[in-house]
């Protein structure tokens, strides 16, 4: 049976204190705040300033976390593969740079949100 989360490209990484900021990044940001983006990701600045990003698959259910780390232009194809706004496809992640300043938040319906914990 194939698991959604074993076709998220990059190496697998097993250390909780990275998903723990992850998590602290999303939870600083207030939903409000969260800015939908969806087709237009692919031309933010945050996929240019950065080479490798962690991506952390999170269930809808919330049982099972993976977490990996990838290079950029790997999650980028990912996105244009899995990703379908119009077609409301998606696969639930979030993608962040080692500084934890901000991340790109993916969900199952196909929406693609910044975080900026600063705004």
């Amino acid at each position: 049976m194939l698991r959604i989360y074993n076709i998220i490209p990059g190496t697998p990484v097993y250390e909780n204190s990275i998903m723990d900021n992850i998590f602290t990044l999303i939870d600083s940001v207030k939903f409000n705040n969260w800015i939908e983006v969806n087709e237009d990701i692919y031309n933010c600045n945050l996929f240019k300033r950065h080479q490798e990003f962690y991506v952390l698959y999170l269930d809808p259910a919330g049982i099972v976390k993976k977490l990996f780390l990838t290079q950029c232009t790997e999650i980028i194809n990912f996105m244009k593969e899995h990703i379908n706004y119009a077609h409301c496809e998606g696969i639930d992640i979030a993608i962040c740079p080692a500084q934890f300043n901000n991340a790109v938040i993916c969900n199952h319906d196909g929406q693609v949100f910044l975080l900026y914990p600063d705004i």
